[in-house]
C-alpha cells in the first residue's frame, strides 16, 4: 500500500527533517536531485549530446531544477538553464545551486554548453536549438491558484514542443492538493516526486497530466511520516489480495456470508437484482431479497440464486411499515444487511427504513435510497456500534451534509475522512476517483475504474459486492478496499472488451469473477 501524503504534510516533514534531525536542506534537495536523474535515466534513458532545457521558477523547485541542471552537465548533456524570475529573488538553497552554476558556467570548457538564461519572454526560446529533453521545475507542489504571464506562455511552450517533458515533484499548474488545474498546467511524461506521492497527482487531472510517477527517497527517515500522522494510502493489487476472504474446506452455504437486502420499488427491480446478484458473486453464501410483495413475482423471474421475501407493501407498492416485523425477523437471521437500492422516496418505506437503521444490530451497507432516508438524521448514526458502510455519490454526499459538490469534489479526501470520523462509519465516497475513509481517520485511494462505469446501476453492484466480503468476515474497510478495487477493476476488464459507450452495469457484474482472478494471479506472478 503505496503512502500518499499532502503538500502541508510534506512541508512539515521537510521541516522536521531540517530542524529536529538536523539533515541540511542542501542535502535534501542534492538527494532529490540525484532521484530525478536516476528516474530520466530509468524512463528516458542516456543523455550524452542531448539537448536539454530546464525550466526553474524562484521556490525549492527550482533549486532542485538547478542542481539537476548541473548533474545532466556532468553527464555531457547540453544544457540551458532559463530561470523564470529574477537572480535576486532567489533565496537559501536555491540561491546556494544558483551560484554554483554560475559558477560551472564561468569555468567550463569553451566548447561544452551550460548557459543561464533570465527568460523575459518566451519568444526568446526561438533563438536555442529544440530541445529533446525538458525539465519542468517551475512551481513546486505547494502552488494553487491560476498560472499567469511568462510561467502561462512557458507552459504553454512546452505543452507544444516535441520534447520528452520531465516535472520535479510535480506537474507546475496542478495543485499538489486536490489534482486541480486553473487554466494550464504541464503535461508531463514522467513526474519524479519527492519522498512521498502527492494527493494531487492521484485526483482528478492529476491522474493524467504527470505520465509515469517515480517516487525519490531523498533521505527523510520512514518514521518521520509516520510522526506526521499521515494515513492517506493509495491501493494496489496486492493489498486486495491480502484481503480476499479464503474459504475453509468444510464451510456450507450459511458459513460463508448471510445477506438479507431491503432492495427494490416498482420500475427498480434492476436495483434489487444487480445488488443481490453481486453479492454472491463475490462468495456470498445465502442472499435473501426483501421486496414490495406485488414485485416479488417479477423478481422471481429475475433472479435465480437469490431468494425472495415478500413484504407487505404500501399504496405505491413500495415496502411498507407492516413489513417491520418480518423484516425484524430475517435481520436476526442475517449477518450482514443491505439497505436501500431501489427502495425509491415513499415516505412510509422512509420510517420504515429509519426504525431499521435505528435498531440496526448487524453489519449493514447503506446505498442510494437508504442514504436519502439518513438525510436530516444522520445524528442515528453515532448511536450505533456495529460497523455501518455509506456508498453515497457526491450529489448524495452533498444531501447528507449539506456540503456542496464543489467542495465535496476539491476536497474529496478531507471531506470523506472528517465524515468517518465524526459518525463512526466507513464512508465509500464513489466518483471518478472513488475514496474509502475509516473512523480511525485512514483514506485508501482507489486507482481502478473508468468513465465507461458512469452507468445505472453501477453502483448497486457496488454495494453487493462490499456486502457480500462483509458477510464472509471482512472488517467495513476491508470490504469496502476488496469491493471498490475488484469492482473497478471488473469495469475495465468489460470496457477493455466492449469498449466505453456500449458497457451496461451487468457488463461489470459479469466481469467479477475475471476481477478475482486476476488479482490473485498477478500476486502469484
Amino acid at each position: 500500500m503505496l503512502l500518499v501524503a499532502s503538500p502541508e504534510e510534506i512541508r512539515k516533514c521537510d521541516s522536521y527533517a531540517i530542524e529536529k534531525l538536523g539533515i541540511p536542506g542542501i542535502l535534501l534537495m542534492e538527494n532529490a536531485s540525484q532521484g530525478v536523474i536516476q528516474s530520466i535515466l530509468m524512463k528516458y534513458g542516456g543523455v550524452a549530446g542531448k539537448k536539454v532545457f530546464v525550466f526553474c521558477g524562484g521556490g525549492n523547485n527550482g533549486g532542485d531544477g538547478l542542481a539537476v541542471a548541473r548533474k545532466l552537465f556532468g553527464m555531457r548533456a547540453e544544457v540551458y538553464i532559463f530561470l523564470l524570475v529574477a537572480p535576486e529573488k532567489l533565496h537559501g538553497d536555491t540561491k546556494t545551486n544558483y551560484e554554483i552554476a554560475l559558477k560551472i558556467q564561468k569555468d567550463k570548457p569553451k566548447t561544452d554548453t551550460f548557459e543561464i538564461i533570465t527568460l523575459k519572454d518566451v519568444k526568446e526560446l526561438e533563438k536555442y536549438p529544440k530541445p529533446d529533453l525538458v525539465i519542468d521545475a517551475i512551481f513546486g507542489t505547494g502552488f494553487k491558484g491560476k498560472v499567469q504571464g511568462l510561467f502561462y506562455d512557458v507552459i504553454n511552450w512546452i505543452n507544444t514542443v516535441r520534447a520528452y517533458t520531465v516535472s520535479v515533484d510535480i506537474p507546475s499548474g496542478l495543485n499538489g492538493d486536490t489534482g486541480e488545474v486553473e487554466g494550464i498546467a504541464v503535461r508531463a511524461d514522467l513526474t519524479a516526486t519527492m519522498g512521498l506521492a502527492k494527493t494531487g497527482l492521484m485526483l482528478n487531472m492529476g491522474k493524467i497530466l504527470p505520465g509515469k510517477i517515480y517516487i525519490i527517497d531523498i533521505g527523510i527517515p520512514s518514521f518521520v511520516y509516520q510522526l506526521m500522522g499521515i494515513k492517506t494510502y493509495y491501493l494496489e493489487s496486492l493489498d486486495v489480495k491480502r484481503r480476499l476472504p479464503v474459504r475453509p474446506f468444510n464451510v456450507h452455504k450459511y458459513s460463508c456470508g448471510k445477506i438479507f437486502a431491503l432492495v427494490g420499488s416498482p420500475g427498480l427491480t434492476g436495483a434489487a437484482t444487480m445488488s443481490t446478484l453481486s453479492a454472491m458473486k463475490v462468495g456470498a453464501g445465502a442472499v435473501i431479497a426483501g421486496v414490495p410483495e406485488s414485485l416479488s413475482p417479477i423478481l422471481e423471474m429475475k433472479l435465480t440464486e437469490v431468494m425472495k421475501l415478500p413484504l407487505p407493501e404500501t399504496n405505491e407498492h413500495t415496502i411498507g411499515w407492516n413489513a417491520l416485523d418480518l423484516i425484524e425477523e430475517y435481520i436476526e437471521w442475517a449477518d450482514v444487511l443491505i439497505i436501500g437500492p431501489g427502495i425509491s422516496k415513499n415516505y412510509e418505506t422512509k420510517q420504515v427504513i429509519l426504525n431499521v437503521i435505528k435498531k440496526l444490530n448487524k453489519k449493514a451497507v447503506i446505498d442510494a435510497d437508504g442514504l436519502n432516508a439518513l438525510v436530516g438524521n444522520l445524528n442515528i448514526l453515532k448511536s450505533l456500534h456495529n460497523e455501518i458502510v455509506l456508498t453515497p455519490h457526491s450529489g448524495e454526499f452533498s444531501r447528507l451534509t449539506d456540503l456542496p459538490i464543489e467542495k465535496i469534489e476539491r476536497e474529496k479526501i478531507e471531506v470523506a475522512r472528517n465524515f468517518a470520523v465524526e459518525y463512526g462509519v466507513v464512508l465509500v465516497l464513489k466518483g471518478d476517483t472513488t475514496v474509502i475513509a475509516n473512523p480511525e481517520g485512514e483514506v485508501f485511494i482507489n486507482p481502478t475504474g473508468n468513465p465507461g462505469m458512469a452507468t445505472a446501476g453501477s453502483g448497486d453492484v457496488l454495494t453487493g459486492m462490499i456486502a457480500g466480503f462483509m458477510g464472509q468476515g471482512l472488517s467495513a474497510v476491508d470490504a469496502s478496499i476488496c469491493g471498490v478495487y475488484l469492482h473497478g477493476l471488473a469495469g475495465d476488464i468489460a470496457r477493455d472488451k466492449l469498449g466505453e459507450l456500449p458497457m451496461m452495469a451487468m457488463d461489470i457484474l459479469n466481469a467479477i469473477p475475471d476481477a478475482i482472478q486476476k488479482v490473485i494471479k498477478e500476486e502469484k506472478g
